[in-house]
């Protein structure tokens, strides 16, 4: 292999792309990356005992890119080592993790890293997502900084990460200084989320606003395969002796750990505990801290979880169209009452 003009010895951007069993899309992945503008970073593959033909695609992209590491994991070392491992092995002043079955715009390494070194005080960066589920023909754009991620204070950071739902912000592009002191992503299911909020109490997320990012949804994704916490847990950590199942408990009992880390002052600290108590009101937070031990105990609360779920959505969305159909009867008679009377 000849290295080109464009490399350098110490590449500005790492990206590590950690992969099991991702046949179907990575080729596509792997030229979505190599295509970027921006050419000074090295791509780094940890293949995790693939048994597809994983192997045989990040053999041929090694041996065609130079920019292109792989290392071979002979035994399943979990999600969460995995992803750990190709930051371990980056050498760059910025970091990106990237999904085996995600795709970036070619625009997307330079509109990012010039969006953080305009902006020193922000840690990551992220375009604008749109996530694509080609099963169903939807398409959705989000921007992970709508909820306040952008913002200047801890507390309102903080607040944003406890409402957003989608973690596509864990593949933006991060400054390695902010990355390299965090816990990575532990092996507990969620760990992106608590690291997102790590990360939001260092600094505020930069946002790129254009889509340059396109999350694909699909069977294959391992929330849609693996529904149960149990299942999850094994995916992120499965030679773990205790695994933790308690996915709410252990981001609220890790959220509080690191405001007391990263919050000195007091009046934000107390802002930043008050949001963690307003947060318990979205998307079920409190059932979800009295289920999951119960799910611990028995994985057939799972299923009782789902159907408690549907069924407030249900009836939540009965009542919904309850109200609408109320208003429009409420102004059809507010017209009739308004009609002027017709001459005799």
């Amino acid at each position: 292999m000849i290295r080109g003009w464009w490399m350098s010895e110490n590449p500005k951007v790492s990206i590590g792309l950690p992969v099991r069993n991702g046949g179907q899309h990575l080729a596509e992945a792997i030229d979505a990356i190599l295509a970027q503008t921006f050419r000074d970073f090295e791509l780094i593959i940890s293949d995790n005992a693939s048994t597809d033909d994983t192997p045989a695609i990040c053999a041929t992209y090694a041996a065609r890119d130079p920019r292109v590491r792989v290392i071979r994991q002979e035994r399943n070392i979990g999600a969460a080592r995995n992803f750990n491992l190709v930051f371990a092995r980056s050498t760059g002043k910025y970091f990106k993790w990237a999904a085996h079955d995600d795709l970036i715009h070619p625009s997307y390494l330079e509109a990012c890293l010039a969006a953080l070194e305009a902006q020193p005080d922000a840690v990551l960066c992220q375009s604008l997502v749109e996530i694509v589920d080609r099963d169903h023909g939807e398409r959705e754009v989000y921007d992970h900084t709508a909820f306040g991620s952008a913002r200047p204070a801890p507390s309102e950071r903080l607040a944003a990460r406890l409402r957003a739902r989608p973690c596509t912000d864990v593949f933006g592009l991060i400054r390695r200084e902010a990355l390299q002191d965090t816990a990575l992503i532990a092996d507990h299911v969620g760990a992106d989320r608590t690291l997102l909020i790590e990360l939001a109490l260092r600094g505020r997320f930069a946002v790129v606003p254009e889509i340059l990012f396109f999350n694909r949804d699909h069977p294959g994704r391992f929330t849609r395969q693996l529904k149960s916490m149990r299942a999850q847990a094994a995916w992120f950590a499965p030679n773990q002796p205790a695994p933790n199942y308690l996915r709410t408990w252990k981001l609220y009992r890790t959220s509080l750990r690191l405001v007391r880390r990263y919050v000195t002052e007091p009046a934000e600290r107390r802002r930043c505990y008050l949001e963690l108590l307003k947060s318990l009101a979205h998307r079920h937070g409190w059932f979800r801290l009295a289920v999951e031990p119960l799910e611990a105990i028995d994985p057939r609360a799972y299923y009782l979880e789902r159907w408690l779920f549907g069924a407030a959505a249900s009836l939540k969305l009965a009542a919904r169209r309850r109200r609408i159909f109320a208003l429009r009867q409420g102004r059809a008679g507010l017209t009739e009452l308004r009609r002027p009377n017709a001459p005799s």
